[in-house]
């Protein structure tokens, strides 16, 4: 039943090889080698924005390591109930859709999927390319007090520098990304550790030291739900398809799942709230690459900083933000795994947001904005697959039919899972009038969005949907 060991042969349709199962000789990612890229997945720049997020919302560093805790326990433990599938079968995000959704019922969460990836991946770009071309400045003798606005002017051009960087690694696949976290994340807890300290420790800043600790809310205020939902939201796009790198775990391994998770993303997002609240009180400076090149002590220290400012969105476009793009892209174009490759990093050309604001921290406010009121997106559609392979299918799939085309595989009505889509739709619906009463509608151009923590009841509602409407439509 399980179909583990069982090679799969694609009936009925002719297969893009990059979708079929990992070989089991091929699934070389070990404990470290799986905790060290988690790390490095969330070592990111945009991960110290939610030191001064959590700041303006009058919350202390007590309040702000609590909340990064909770709202990213519940982000791993959403991960590790997806990213099983994915361990034991060696499976993508997008055959692991086919059991809920139906064969041809996988082009919706995929597009969500790819669509909040594409968010970060922009911004991602945006924060890493901007501190490559710093560097670049500062090596050339560009007085430092002229960089930003430099940096600003000619963005788009480091931005193809940056994505071409990302491209040569890429084309690798699994096992240029497995080689590429394994030091990145390393480098990057140790620079700002570093710098934090020296910070804390010199005579002009140690005076800052008590504005850690001034608190101007409550556990349950809204400004800490918020930034709950904000920390949960940080890594909810990797929560749908974690399978996309747990795949490439040894099977005989799986504790690598949930042990990469908790010392790697969880403690690595503890490291980096902290890193980033410490750095914003000591300084009153937001954006990192300011802080970094304004207080580091001396130029060598500036450009390492600069350069730790590139590799970490690098890192975390590589291991977290560019795969599901691809992953879509192969699933419904029917690219190879290199040729999508370089078509997301067109699209990322485009998406990140260069061309939307003339000043570096106005990417702060963006980010914001955009983690704070997008687990609408795919809160349903992690609650579905939950409720799927671990209540309905009791924690097995038959890998066969996840690549058999037609009624013996997961065909349901014609190829649509009615289950998984009504569910979903009535989720959407019981989450706007959750989020209106409780003040947690957003505009989004003319559209009103839920935001804030709808995350949260979107998981269980759209589970306990899920197993009523399959009962209804009979698609056991």
């Amino acid at each position: 039943m399980s179909g583990e060991n069982q090679p799969v042969v694609p009936q009925g349709y002719q297969e893009n090889p990059d979708l079929l199962p990992v070989p089991a000789s091929e699934k070389k990612y070990g404990t470290l080698t799986f905790t060290l890229m988690m790390f490095s997945l969330s070592a990111c720049i945009p991960m110290f924005f939610l030191g001064p997020i959590a700041k303006g919302f009058g919350l202390d560093i007590w309040q702000a390591l609590i909340g990064s805790f909770i709202g990213n326990l519940a982000a791993a433990a959403m991960m590790w109930l997806n990213g099983i599938p994915g361990v034991k079968y060696g499976i993508t995000y997008a055959v692991q859709l086919r059991e809920p959704f139906g064969f041809k019922g996988t082009g919706l969460p995929l597009i969500l999927r790819a669509i909040s990836g594409a968010i970060w991946y922009g911004i991602e770009v945006y924060v890493g390319s901007l501190a490559l071309l710093m560097v670049f400045l500062m090596l050339v003798g560009v007085p430092a007090d002229a960089i930003m606005d430099v940096a600003i002017r000619y963005l788009p051009i480091a931005i193809v520098f940056y994505l071409a960087s990302l491209v040569a690694v890429m084309r690798l696949g699994l096992k240029g990304i497995g080689k590429m976290a394994d030091w990145a994340g390393p480098l990057i807890l140790l620079y700002f550790l570093w710098l934090v300290v020296w910070l804390a420790t010199s005579a002009e800043f140690a005076p800052n030291i008590p504005n850690m600790f001034v608190s101007t809310t409550g556990y349950f205020s809204m400004g800490f739900l918020t930034y709950l939902a904000i920390q949960t939201n940080w890594w909810a796009t990797v929560s749908v398809n974690i399978s996309d790198l747990s795949r490439g775990i040894d099977a005989r391994n799986p504790r690598a799942l949930p042990i990469g998770l908790l010392f790697g993303l969880i403690i690595g997002q503890l490291l980096g709230t902290a890193l980033g609240y410490s750095a914003v009180a000591l300084t009153g400076t937001v954006l990192p690459q300011e802080i970094i090149l304004k207080f580091a002590p001396g130029l060598l220290a500036v450009l390492i900083g600069l350069s730790f400012s590139f590799l970490a969105p690098w890192s975390t476009d590589i291991t977290a933000n560019a795969p599901p793009m691809v992953s879509m892209l192969m699933s419904q174009l029917k690219m190879s795994w290199k040729k999508g490759v370089y078509v997301s990093a067109i699209i990322a050309f485009f998406l990140a947001p260069w061309w939307a604001f003339g000043y570096a921290s106005g990417i702060v406010d963006y980010t914001t904005k955009w983690a704070a009121n997008y687990g609408i997106l795919l809160g349903p559609i992690t609650g579905i697959m939950v409720a799927n392979y671990w209540v309905l299918r009791k924690g097995n799939f038959n890998v066969q039919k996840l690549y058999t085309y037609g009624p013996d595989g997961p065909w349901y009505s014609n190829g649509w899972s009615k289950a998984a889509y009504a569910s979903l739709i009535l989720t959407w619906v019981l989450c706007y009038l959750i989020a209106v009463p409780t003040g947690q509608i957003i505009t989004v151009g003319i559209f009103p969005f839920p935001g804030g923590i709808i995350w949260y009841p979107a998981i269980p509602i759209a589970l306990v949907l899920y197993m009523i409407f399959n009962n209804v439509y009979k698609e056991n």
